[in-house]
């Protein structure tokens, strides 16, 4: 009986283990919002490319926005930006270089 209860009380304390990202993707015409649940088992998932799981886009990389409340998170699921030029757009590292300033 001692198993039994010791049973109950891991399966009850491991969903409570760990904290949420509440997510919105940000992929054009999805909006999907979803849940994570962050655990010691999953924290890969705050550094590495993830897809939405409603439009399936693949290499979305997750942005914390704020805590929400208790172990519970905002954050948005953010891609890179297809079909652009790479043509006179300064890239994030080079704005404040001098090569981006030319007089």
């Amino acid at each position: 009986m001692a198993t039994m209860a010791a049973t109950k009380h891991e399966s009850s304390h491991d969903t409570a283990r760990g904290v949420v990202y509440r997510t919105a993707c940000q992929n054009r015409g999805c909006g999907c919002v979803f849940d994570l649940r962050i655990t010691p088992e999953t924290a890969r998932l705050l550094s590495s490319p993830m897809a939405c799981p409603r439009c399936k886009r693949h290499g979305g990389i997750l942005k914390p926005q704020g805590r929400v409340g208790e172990k519970f998170f905002a954050a948005k699921l953010m891609f890179k930006l297809t079909g652009t030029t790479t043509e006179n757009r300064v890239e994030d590292d080079d704005y404040f270089s001098e090569a981006a300033y030319r007089y």
